[in-house]
């Protein structure tokens, strides 16, 4: 238990004073010399007691070494209180950041003429800047035979969660796609896709992803989607 500072300071004085009392008591007796051995315990407690606000915690008439203390305390105090509220403001950003980009629908197919001048436009402005006079043969689109597998697999998951959503008319307008995973738990909830499927969908589909991006991919990871890949399409077509 904590006592309150204005209690110890209390104390203290009440200590002190009987103390004082005593020793003034026994001074006739002390100043001839017939100091008895309480007289002698008592008076290393009374001096002990005069010297206990320069070390202890009682902050009596504004100790500077018990000031110190307290103020480094409470910065140290203050400055772990802070980095508590960065750690979680950043936890609740992440906890609240969509990881879905509100990517512009495609154009109608009549203005796609107009927008490819505009882009032959700007790659010719942006290889002039470059002093680049003469423009460069158009580069090939090579794919990975193994980005293909995964592309293909998540290509196929979207269109059959797409397909079940649009038959009971649960992804909206159809210009702007539901995001999978959004699509996934609203099909979960109307009972359209049972949670361990969805979970199993989730899984490829993460493993799918990176691939998508251009990031690297491992063997396993494409031996496992061409293992459960083609199980879990086949499985979402037989859902009517």
């Amino acid at each position: 238990m904590k006592l309150p500072n204005w209690f110890k300071i209390i104390w203290w004085l009440i200590l002190v004073g009987l103390l004082t009392a005593f020793l003034w008591h026994r001074y006739p007796e002390l100043a001839i010399g017939r100091a008895v051995p309480a007289d002698i315990v008592v008076f290393v407690i009374w001096a002990a007691l005069l010297l206990a606000p320069l070390f202890s915690e009682v902050s009596l008439l504004g100790i500077t070494l018990k000031q110190q203390i307290s103020e480094l305390k409470e910065y140290v105090a203050s400055q772990i209180t802070d980095v508590k509220s960065e750690v979680r403001s950043a936890v609740d950003v992440r906890a609240t950041f969509s990881p879905h980009f509100n990517i512009p629908a495609p154009a109608a197919d009549a203005q796609l003429p107009e927008i490819e001048r505009r882009i032959k436009s700007a790659v010719s402005d942006a290889l002039a800047e470059h002093g680049i006079q003469q423009p460069p043969t158009p580069a090939q689109v090579p794919v990975p035979q193994d980005v293909t597998l995964l592309f293909a697999t998540r290509y196929n998951l979207e269109k059959e969660l797409r397909r079940i959503g649009e038959s009971r008319q649960l992804t909206g307008d159809t210009r702007r796609p539901m995001p999978v995973l959004q699509l996934t738990r609203a099909l979960i909830q109307t009972e359209l896709l049972e949670p361990r499927l969805a979970n199993a969908i989730r899984e490829v589909y993460s493993v799918c992803s990176p691939a998508i991006h251009g990031e690297p991919v491992t063997q396993e990871q494409v031996a496992f989607v061409q293992a459960v890949g083609p199980e879990l399409i086949a499985a979402l077509g037989a859902i009517t």
